[in-house]
């Protein structure tokens, strides 16, 4: 179900100019090479991957929940595995927004736990298919002020993803790239840092278990 083939850890933010979030839309970004990341034996208990909960207290506490039509779009229909006791919370987008998908990224369904700031969102953004999905999101998270505090790269659910854990404005947050055809789709988990810890292992669940229908 899932592969960790690399991954490393750093404080250091790419200083990626917002006008290089254009260039990443439609060309190559340049960017430093990063140290070779080491091969990792097991995940990190803030990023957990591997075993994080047991079939058991899958099938008691978690639903696989179905996006068919997500906008009305078939195209984007996708599964993710959340706590069965959340909930889904409706948005509203536009038919005007959902048309500048190849501008920013497009929320496609939101859930929130019993905690307050607890979260779980799916979005996606239509690229280019010569864009590679970590160099997209690099330059994204840093246009958006996200520091990677730790990321990996393998396979996820038949998925390669680029996964990272970032910090903003007292959140942690997981946040799992990958590519699908023209489009990104990004499963991101937020919690307030002080309450990270307790959910680390439900925002998991979430990154490792999403799907698209097609």
């Amino acid at each position: 179900m899932m592969r960790i083939i690399a991954r490393t850890q750093t404080r250091i933010q790419f200083r990626v100019a917002l006008v290089v979030m254009a260039i990443a839309m439609c060309g190559v970004v340049a960017r430093a090479q990063a140290p070779q990341p080491q091969k990792p034996k097991d995940s990190w208990p803030d990023m957990p991957t591997y075993g994080i909960f047991t079939p058991e207290e899958l099938k008691r506490d978690f639903v696989t929940m179905r996006f068919a039509k997500p906008l009305d779009r078939p195209e984007l229909g996708f599964s993710v595995m959340v706590p069965m006791t959340w909930d889904e919370v409706p948005l509203r987008i536009s038919k005007e927004e959902a048309a500048k998908d190849d501008e920013g990224m497009i929320s496609l369904t939101l859930l929130k736990g019993k905690e307050p700031g607890v979260r779980i969102e799916v979005a996606y953004c239509r690229v280019p298919q010569n864009i590679d999905v970590e160099k997209w999101a690099r330059a994204y998270l840093d246009g958006n002020g996200l520091t990677i505090l730790r990321y990996q790269i393998g396979d996820f659910s038949d998925r390669r993803v680029f996964d990272t854990l970032v910090r903003m404005q007292g959140f942690l947050m997981r946040m799992t790239f990958s590519r699908h055809g023209d489009k990104i789709y990004l499963v991101s988990g937020s919690a307030p840092e002080a309450a990270y810890k307790a959910w680390a292992r439900h925002l998991g669940v979430a990154a490792v278990s999403f799907r698209t229908l097609k």
